[in-house]
C-alpha cells in the first residue's frame, strides 16, 4: 500500500493524477495522519476545503496581474511622452516672436470669435420675435 502511495504522490506532484487518484490520496492522508510534508498538505486542503469561507486561487495569478498591470501603465506612459514631445516640436514651429505679428493673430482670432458671438445674438433675436408671436397666437 505505501508504494502505491508513493507513485500516486509522484503522479500528483507531476500534475498526471487522475481526479480518482487524487481522492485516494486525500483519502488515504485523511484517514492516515503523517507527519510528512505531504499529509500536513493533504489534511490543510481538507481543512481549507472544509471551510465555506475559503476560496481557493491560484498562487500565481495575482503576481501575474500585478505585473500584466505594470506592463500598461509603462506602455501608455512612454506613449504619452512621446505623443507630448511631437506636440511640442510641432508648436515650436508656430511660435511667434514679434510683437506685432502676436498682436495680429490675436485680433483676427478675437474677430472670429466675436463674429459667431453676434451670429447667435441674431439667432437668439429671432427666437425671442417667434416666442412672442406664439404668445399673440395663443392670445386670440
Amino acid at each position: 500500500m505505501e508504494s502505491r502511495i508513493k507513485g500516486l504522490l509522484e503522479k500528483y506532484w507531476a500534475g498526471e493524477s487522475s481526479i480518482q487518484e487524487e481522492m485516494e490520496l486525500k483519502e488515504h492522508f485523511g484517514k492516515n495522519p503523517s507527519l510528512t510534508p505531504e499529509g500536513s498538505y493533504f489534511r490543510e486542503l481538507n481543512r481549507l476545503k472544509a471551510d465555506p469561507e475559503v476560496k481557493f486561487a491560484h498562487p500565481g495569478r495575482a503576481g501575474r496581474r500585478a505585473r500584466w498591470s505594470v506592463a500598461a501603465a509603462v506602455t501608455i506612459g512612454l506613449m504619452a511622452a512621446v505623443l507630448v514631445i511631437q506636440d511640442a516640436r510641432k508648436q515650436s514651429e508656430f511660435a511667434v516672436e514679434d510683437p506685432r505679428e502676436a498682436f495680429e493673430i490675436t485680433r483676427k482670432a478675437l474677430l472670429m470669435v466675436s463674429s459667431g458671438l453676434n451670429e447667435g445674438k441674431t439667432y437668439s433675436t429671432e427666437i425671442n420675435n417667434l416666442n412672442k408671436a406664439e404668445e399673440l397666437i395663443r392670445e386670440n
